[in-house]
């Protein structure tokens, strides 16, 4: 059996969020004319290597008027419930 997961300050249900630090490694550069700095390689093949690292996991109240967010103390599964 399940149940939402409550907000503890209003008890409006909650969502999950992960926080995480990340990057994005476009490869070599260029400066266009502009003198905006852009990947070489339009095609993307160079590049945008993804190394996430969890931060944490942290619950958010789903009512607007409410905004209460905190660090998710219990496990978190990322498979939906069954």
């Amino acid at each position: 059996m399940t149940e939402p997961l409550v907000c503890t300050r209003c008890g409006g249900q909650c969502g999950i969020a992960e926080d995480v630090e990340s990057y994005a490694d476009y490869g070599p550069a260029v400066v266009d004319e502009a003198g905006v700095v852009r990947p070489q390689n339009a095609d993307g093949e160079h590049g945008h290597k993804h190394d996430p690292r969890h931060v944490r996991t942290r619950a958010y109240c789903l009512t607007e008027t409410c905004g209460h967010q905190w660090t998710l103390r219990r496990r978190f599964d990322p498979l939906p419930a069954a």
